[in-house]
């Protein structure tokens, strides 16, 4: 991928909104998630279930390439049948570019790890994962291995 396409990309991610859908997890509301920002209302959701870190993944358009709705659906529940696996409750999530030219289903993941939300964005060919500690600010995580 070339540079110019990889910053393009970035600031993409910039320019969405990271869309946690109502659950119980985070306070039965909806929260809408920025890269760099601080998000209160999720932390203080978060703290009332005992957790400290987060992380938003997706398996769809691995290498940041559009693939059909039914191989994104299929590499997603892939990605939920792993989390599951393992014991991490996950959250419906949304991600939507500002101007709504696309959108990518997506997890919202409560104490998940960095380093294992950058493990699962390699796995699935991910360009980044969205990652947060309460307090914190949400961070762009890079998945490509430089």
């Amino acid at each position: 991928m070339s540079d110019a396409r990889r910053a393009a990309l970035h600031a993409a991610f910039k320019a969405t909104g990271y869309v946690v859908r109502p659950h119980p997890l985070v306070g039965n509301r909806k929260h809408v998630l920025r890269v760099d920002a601080l998000h209160r209302a999720l932390d203080a959701a978060l703290t009332a279930h005992g957790f400290t870190t987060w992380a938003f993944l997706t398996a769809w358009n691995p290498h940041a390439q559009p693939r059909p709705p039914r191989t994104n659906a299929r590499l997603q529940q892939r990605l939920l049948a792993l989390l599951e696996a393992q014991g991490h409750p996950s959250v419906s999530a949304v991600g939507v570019a500002d101007d709504r030219r696309w959108f990518e289903e997506s997890l919202f993941v409560p104490g998940l790890s960095r380093d294992r939300a950058l493990r699962l964005g390699r796995l699935f060919d991910q360009e980044a994962v969205l990652w947060g500690v309460v307090g914190g600010a949400a961070e762009l995580v890079v998945c490509r291995r430089t």
